[in-house]
């Protein structure tokens, strides 16, 4: 990704939104890039966390092992979106999580410490950062409460309700964004315990499911799932 471009990019995203133009400039250039192969990891949990992220193109799978073999995806990364950053501000210096491209993808690598420099000597941009940090950590607890209260049924018709283009629409057709399997994992259910909820779904008329794609027949009626 030529530099404008990246310019562009960290330009958008509330970490260096606050910054200097100057600033900003500087952070590209001692910055790099990888493209990241299908399943090719990044990092792995237990090493050395001296840099965080910015996904630029494809998607990138948080996840943890467990001592059974299963997998248990965290969180899966878009385009966009930075990860890994907390640990910098925790003074953690080991990633507690594997992270593996899912597809082609490619992030941009930034030192932990050139920007921790930076907002040192701009407090005006850390006190920003802080204040959208704490929004999003709102959020996130709210994230959390979902997923420990509500029920599967409710997290399942939750999650498809939200995949939908206008949450105002009757009907709605969207792809799901990663394997069955891995949403499961994301929901904190059983692939068995997605499966059968599909079918009760569809069993129920709201959905029809070919492939990846989502045909919703009662988009309202999604949304009340397990209510």
């Amino acid at each position: 990704m030529s530099e404008s471009r990246l310019q562009a990019v960290i330009g958008d995203h509330f970490l260096f939104s606050s910054l200097s133009q100057q600033a900003r400039e500087t952070l590209v250039q001692h910055c790099r890039t990888i493209k990241l192969k299908n399943d090719e990891t990044l990092f792995s949990q237990g090493g050395e966390a001296h840099s965080f992220y910015l996904a630029l193109s494809g998607a990138v799978k948080l996840f943890r092992v467990s001592p059974d073999g299963q997998t248990k995806v965290i969180e899966v990364i878009h385009a966009g979106e930075t990860f890994a950053e907390a640990l910098m501000f925790m003074d953690q210096i080991r990633y507690p999580v594997n992270a593996s491209a899912m597809g082609s993808a490619e992030v941009m690598v930034i030192p932990n410490k050139l920007y921790k420099e930076m907002l040192l000597a701009a407090p005006q941009s850390a006190m920003k950062l802080m204040g959208t940090m704490a929004v999003k950590l709102h959020r996130r607890i709210k994230e959390i409460e979902t997923l420990t209260l509500q029920n599967t049924r409710h997290r399942l018709g939750n999650y498809l309700f939200g995949l939908a283009p206008d949450p105002a629409a009757k009907q709605s057709v969207f792809q799901l964004p990663m394997a069955k399997q891995l949403i499961a994992s994301q929901l904190g259910m059983q692939p068995e315990t997605f499966s059968r909820l599909i079918k009760e779904m569809k069993t129920q008329g709201l959905i029809e499911v070919n492939g990846a794609e989502v045909q919703v027949h009662d988009l309202q009626g999604l949304r009340a799932f397990g209510h």
